[in-house]
């Protein structure tokens, strides 16, 4: 799974609506709805948006990381 991918379902998985993560974050709806859920756009989280995610989130951003570019 891609970042999104992981994203959009941590978000999914807690039930949250893209409409409170946008207010609490102060990430656009649009981003994050390009980002996250909307497949033909396929716009990549700016590290930013990231961090503050997964601060909402209350996730570690190595949780993401791609264990093989760690290893390396």
């Amino acid at each position: 799974m891609t970042l999104e991918e992981n994203l959009s379902k941590c978000i999914d998985d807690k039930g949250i609506a893209l409409t409170v993560v946008s207010r609490r974050t102060g990430i656009s709806y649009m981003a994050l709805y390009d980002s996250l859920k909307n497949k033909s756009k396929k716009r990549d989280i700016k590290g930013k948006e990231l961090v503050k995610l997964c601060k909402f989130l209350d996730i570690d951003p190595m949780e993401f990381a791609d264990k093989d570019l760690i290893e390396q």
